[in-house]
This record gives structure tokens, C-alpha cells and sequence, in this order.
């Protein structure tokens, strides 16, 4: 039989040991919570076009996931954390690490003190990011200090998957494909914008109804307009 070698790129290296490493050396568990997300969907729709012509950048779904799991982590700060040398540091700042696919693997650079910044400020920061990314001029500072990382594969029509942790944090929140989909709202049948959100934790750190709780949160936001208008204020 035929084949072709193909040789491990530095990147791919070092993702396939840290992976490995990641599952080996945590207890990894994974919650899922379908949510509609009509709100979300509706609001960015509502404000995109005012947005992009105000700063000139293109306004995503991601963005708001970003401030929404950072509102969310402000009241589940135990998910905020890094587990070292067996002993578990919650942070005051939450650094969110959002990875991005490229050819050779994920990288994951960091918005620094998420919890203090307007969505003005995340979508031009995470836009130089990306930028660096494309330029390949990341520093070491772009991807270190993280505290909590999402990781999204909406875009490729994903319903659910399990995100492995990007050690020494405790979590990490996958977002999935949003979907039209029917559902039942007081006897009436309404056809809502859904999607998964999977979060995976660390056992010995985060127990699973501390992790239910987050997700519960992160749902009461998505459905509350008046904290949504607030939190996406620009």
C-alpha cells in the first residue's frame, strides 16, 4: 500500500504535545446547553451596518460571545482561573484567549482585561490580532496570560464538539453552529435562532454543577435585552 509522510510542522508539534499533555494530566468533562440565541442575532443585525460605518470594522457573533462569557465569569469566577502546582489562582482580569484556525493548527492570542472593555475596544484589539496572525508577527506577550478561552467552529456548521482545555486554565467554551430551528414558547410553536454551547472543565477544580451554573448564566444574559443593550453598548 502506498502512502506519503507527512512531517510534523513546528506549530503542529507543539499543539499535538500540549494537547496531549492537556488530556493527560486533567479530569476533563463536557456539559452542553442548547440556547436560542435570537436575541444576540437580532441585535447585532440591528447594529452592524451603524457599527461598521462608525469604526470601519465588521462586527461578529464571536465579538459578542466574547463580552458575554466575560459578563458571565464576573459571577462564576472560579472558571476564571489557572491550576498550578496544585494550587488554583483566580484572577481579578479576565484575559480571553480566542483561538483561531490556521493551516498549521490553532493559535490562541489573548484579549487582555476583557471585563473592563467597551465592544468598541474588543473588536479593534481582536482585529489586530487577526492582522498580526495574517502577517505572522504575534508576540509572546499576544498569546500568554490567558485566563479562560473560547473557540468557535460555528462556521463550519458544527453542533456540538469537545473542546479540550488550553492548560494551566480550568475551562473552555465551544460555540456552535446557530440554527433556525422550531421550538415551544408558552403553547405556541416559534421558530428561534439556536445553538450549543459547550463547556469543557476541569474536574478537580470546577465540579459540574458549578459548570451548569455558568451555562445557566451565560443563557439568562443571552435572553435579557435590557443587559444586552447594555453590555454591547457602543
Amino acid at each position: 500500500m502506498g502512502y506519503k509522510e507527512i512531517p510534523l510542522s513546528p506549530i503542529r508539534k507543539l499543539i499535538s504535545e500540549k494537547m496531549f499533555h492537556s488530556l493527560s494530566s486533567t479530569a476533563q468533562y463536557t456539559e452542553n446547553l442548547e440556547v436560542d440565541a435570537s436575541l444576540i442575532v437580532s441585535l447585532r443585525e440591528s447594529i452592524k451596518d451603524q457599527f461598521q460605518s462608525k469604526t470601519g470594522l465588521k462586527l461578529t457573533l464571536t465579538h459578542f460571545f466574547v463580552m458575554i462569557v466575560a459578563e458571565a465569569l464576573k459571577h462564576h469566577p472560579l472558571l476564571n482561573a489557572t491550576f498550578e502546582e496544585g494550587k488554583i489562582k483566580v484572577f481579578d482580569e479576565i484575559n480571553m484567549g480566542v483561538a483561531f484556525a490556521l493551516k498549521e493548527g490553532l493559535i490562541v492570542p489573548v484579549l487582555k482585561n476583557v471585563e473592563a472593555k467597551t465592544l468598541i475596544e474588543v473588536v479593534k484589539e481582536l482585529d489586530i490580532l487577526s492582522a498580526k496572525i495574517s502577517k505572522g508577527s504575534l508576540t509572546l506577550e499576544d498569546v500568554s496570560n490567558g485566563t479562560f478561552t473560547i473557540t468557535n467552529l460555528g462556521m463550519y456548521g458544527i453542533d456540538s464538539f469537545t473542546p479540550i482545555i488550553n492548560i494551566p486554565q480550568v475551562a473552555i467554551l465551544g460555540i456552535n453552529v446557530i440554527k433556525k430551528k422550531p421550538i415551544v414558547i408558552e403553547g405556541k410553536i416559534e421558530i428561534r435562532e439556536i445553538t450549543n454551547l459547550s463547556l469543557t472543565c476541569d474536574h478537580r477544580i470546577v465540579d459540574g454543577a458549578v459548570a451548569a451554573q455558568f451555562l445557566q448564566t451565560m443563557n439568562s444574559i443571552m435572553q435579557d435585552e435590557p443587559k444586552l443593550n447594555s453590555v454591547f453598548r457602543f
